[in-house]
């Protein structure tokens, strides 16, 4: 299930918890509640391999890039070589190996960002998720301890 379902369901049982009069508590249902904590130390893992996975799809996409770039930068080069006869050959040919090299460059720049800009958005998402998870699992925990302290009194 995903994470933010199971937040949902926790929030929703806390919404169906009795209220104490004249406290800000209220009384949930205890094994519902921890049903549903367990499930989120389930879910935050599959969430955190998911992050592993992008990373690792990150560094595929990073080592494409530097393939291609080495590719292009070999192919200018042996552009270069082949058209050394003449001066203006030679010219020619150092002016399209730096154009072949700034575009590879260009590209792979282009790529490496591409692929950071992806990896921060899911890792911004999971860690958006985790404050939220935190903060309704200390919400909870708050309510089931008050329940407690005052069933005790």
């Amino acid at each position: 299930m995903d994470i933010l379902q199971l937040v949902d369901r926790l929030e929703a049982l806390i919404n169906r918890g009795r209220h104490i009069p004249l406290t800000a508590n209220l009384i949930v249902n205890e094994d519902e509640f921890l049903e549903v904590i367990d499930q989120m130390r389930i879910a935050v893992p599959e969430e955190i391999k998911s992050a592993k996975r992008t990373q690792q799809e990150r560094a595929r996409i990073l080592a494409e890039a530097q393939e291609q770039a080495d590719r292009i930068v070999e192919e200018a080069r042996r552009q270069a070589s082949a058209m050394v006869e003449e001066h203006q050959l030679v010219e020619a040919a150092r002016a399209r190996a730096e154009l072949l090299l700034q575009q590879a460059e260009e590209q792979a720049t282009a790529m490496r960002q591409g692929a950071d800009d992806y990896v921060a958005q899911v890792l911004s998402r999971l860690d958006n998720e985790l404050v939220e998870i935190r903060r309704v699992v200390r919400n909870g925990m708050a309510s089931v301890g008050a329940a407690s302290t005052s069933d005790a009194e």
